[in-house]
């Protein structure tokens, strides 16, 4: 069963997503299938770029004010927490783009540790605040992934996975990719949002009994914004 993940590094429903996804194939247990996962670049703002904003000041334009910031803010925070995940938006982190922070990506699916590299980027931005166009910043998380320093550097100094990235983004718009995480299966079925667990595992159980049906399909939305269950365009 192939997987493909399309998300955002500086989306924080795709990190909670991220971790009730690795949830729901564990409720599994043996029951699970042979996966092929591959995480597929999608940008939530694909405007911004290496200039860093405030993040409360860049929400407040796009979701209507201050109050509606902190509301959408202490919601989400909230969440990740209860699920474990140390997100902490008193960080200080800032609006930038997350286009060299895919192609680190991209160089992680090269070497087998996409799903480490993308843990890395998530802390980095959601944990620590840091600004996910700073070269110093997606270097370490690249070391902190498992990538060598090496091809890190000769990555930054190159377009190397430029092409590869841009690629994706426009086959992830060809598809019909609006939000946020969107698990793809086979090329055929997505699971939309930061679905439970639960949910999860039942939806793949579903699949995989829907494979060899052809036209079969299945899909649980995710809700418009940003939240409760994934972000959208």
């Amino acid at each position: 069963m192939k997987i493909d993940i399309y998300s955002d590094v500086v989306c924080p429903w795709c990190w909670i997503g991220k971790h009730r996804f690795a949830q729901g194939l564990a409720l599994l247990g043996d029951a699970v299938p042979a996966l092929q996962v591959q995480w597929q670049p999608f940008q939530l703002d694909p405007d911004a770029d290496a200039t860093p904003v405030p993040l409360r000041e860049a929400y407040a334009r796009k979701f209507g004010g201050a109050e509606r910031t902190e509301q959408l803010l202490g919601q989400t925070q909230a969440t990740a927490r209860a699920e474990g995940l140390p997100m902490d938006f008193s960080r200080g982190q800032v609006r930038v783009t997350t286009l060299q922070a895919h192609r680190l990506l991209w160089l992680a699916g090269q070497h087998g540790v996409q799903d480490a590299v993308g843990e890395a980027l998530f802390r980095a931005h959601f944990e620590h605040g840091r600004n996910l166009a700073d070269p110093q910043v997606l270097a370490g998380a690249g070391i902190e992934g498992g990538l060598a320093a090496d091809d890190i550097q000769a990555m930054l100094g190159s377009d190397l996975g430029l092409a590869e990235v841009q690629q994706g983004l426009q086959h992830a718009h060809a598809i019909g990719i609006t939000s946020v995480p969107t698990f793809v299966i086979d090329g055929r079925w997505a699971i939309q949002g930061a679905q439970s667990p639960e949910a999860i595992a039942q939806a793949l159980r579903q699949i995989a009994a829907e494979r060899s049906e052809a036209g079969a399909s299945d899909a649980l939305d995710a809700e418009d914004g940003c939240g409760p269950d994934g972000c959208r365009v």
